[in-house]
């Protein structure tokens, strides 16, 4: 795991830099018209972007409170292997003390089907009409 987003880019090294382009790449289907917002959240440090193992998944998490406590929210996701960096997600996540996982996702049914062994159910549904 790599937080590759918190830094500004003056801080960053050329892996760095272009290891971040490639996830803001693959993570722009899934944030639509909210990837400039995100960014932004990334750039102030209220969400982080991670790389996992050798860059081949790309997380956006934050931590939010909910009823139950400290929640981690997977803003967003891309790559290969998601089961296997979820699990890990998971894991450091309890570790950290939080209360849940929470994700986003634009494909609820195959993320419900690949999420089934982790104990994700859908929580809600988002409906949007652009105007």
């Amino acid at each position: 795991m790599a937080d590759i987003g918190s830094r500004s880019d003056s801080g960053l090294s050329a892996i760095e830099k272009e290891i971040t382009a490639q996830a803001w790449t693959r993570l722009a289907p899934a944030l639509c018209d909210d990837l400039r917002i995100i960014q932004s959240e990334v750039n102030q440090g209220r969400a982080q972007l991670i790389a996992w193992g050798n860059a081949e998944f790309f997380t956006v998490l934050r931590e939010e409170i909910a009823a139950n406590g400290k929640e981690l929210v997977i803003v967003a996701a891309a790559g290969k292997n998601s089961i296997q960096y979820l699990d890990v997600i998971h894991k450091q996540a309890a570790a950290q003390g939080f209360a849940s996982v929470r994700l986003h996702t634009m494909r609820p049914d195959s993320m419900l089907r690949m999420g089934k062994s982790l104990g994700y159910q859908k929580a809600e549904t988002i409906l949007r009409a652009v105007l």
